[in-house]
């Protein structure tokens, strides 16, 4: 691992031993995208190549030629441009394997995972996974998919936002199988919201620099509102649906007309936040005494 890139610096958390081995990745880069939720379009998308670039550079020691690739979960791990930042930091080429996940439920801790397509055209001993962490198992569905294919020796897990209780989850779903994994995470090791959803910087078991806590804090008038929304990369791939879900986040805040979340657009209709529904439904009706029905 190289801890100090110049540009980026990876700080582990703990000792590695006793749990997942995490390090916490510090750059400008994912601070701008991290506390910037008005960020979309080609921006957005411009921001986590630069910040995926830094991931790659912390880990191009640990990627051996010849015998890594990219597992790419659908569609999230579009938004992170893994092979991008391969080629622009080393020259190299990264073969990529994809499958598609679905989240058919979702609640505090805990995700029901389908697995509807798969294409494992670039097995690896090592695999690079970029994906959101939440509960960890999304991952941990696409890594059991993937051995019943193919061995693995080790996995890196890169996220621009990610929660110690998902990288619990995965390590030891890893370690009961023999397999090394490594996580780096954007800034900070989150806590989970109640929804499943929420990873914000003021949840009580967040890791993260007191810097990052008060800047939070201040920014969104001290809500524990995410980090990264509710559907990481609709900035970019579905930035209407992403307008519309920010808008529902105002509303549970009271904070519609903050300047953090001048990107909101009310939805006019809301099936198109079906999948993320569990993120604000009980919140919502709360909220505004049941006057809305989603």
């Amino acid at each position: 691992m190289i801890t100090d890139s110049a540009h980026s610096v990876a700080e582990l958390i703990g000792d590695g031993q006793d749990g997942p081995r995490v390090y916490l990745v510090h750059n400008t880069a994912l601070e701008g995208l991290l506390f910037d939720r008005n960020l979309t379009g080609a921006d957005f998308r411009r921001a986590c190549l630069a910040c995926s670039r830094h991931f790659v550079a912390h880990l191009a020691d640990e990627l051996p030629p010849g015998d890594t690739a990219e597992l790419m979960i659908l569609s999230k791990g579009l938004i992170y441009q893994l092979g991008e930042a391969m080629a622009e930091e080393t020259g190299r080429n990264l073969p990529t394997n994809m499958i598609a996940t679905s989240r058919a439920a979702v609640a505090h801790g805990t995700a029901r995972i389908e697995v509807p397509y798969t294409c494992f055209d670039a097995p690896a001993g090592t695999l690079l996974i970029g994906d959101t962490v939440a509960s960890g198992a999304t991952i941990v569905a696409a890594l059991r998919r993937y051995l019943e294919t193919y061995p693995l020796q080790r996995v890196h897990v890169v996220s621009y936002a990610g929660t110690l209780l998902g990288a619990t989850r995965i390590a030891e779903f890893c370690s009961e199988r023999g397999i090394e994994a490594t996580f780096l995470y954007g800034l900070a090791a989150f806590g989970l919201g109640d929804n499943g959803f929420d990873l914000s910087f003021l949840h009580p078991e967040t890791i993260a620099r007191a810097r990052y806590v008060q800047r939070a804090r201040e920014q969104f008038s001290g809500r524990a509102v995410s980090a990264v929304g509710w559907d990481f990369g609709s900035q970019c791939m579905a930035p209407r649906k992403y307008r519309h879900l920010t808008w529902v986040e105002a509303e549970v805040w009271g904070l519609r007309d903050a300047d953090c979340f001048t990107a909101a657009e009310e939805p006019g209709d809301w099936s198109q936040l079906a999948h993320e529904r569990a993120a604000y439904e009980d919140a919502l009706q709360r909220f505004t005494g049941g006057t809305r029905e989603p």
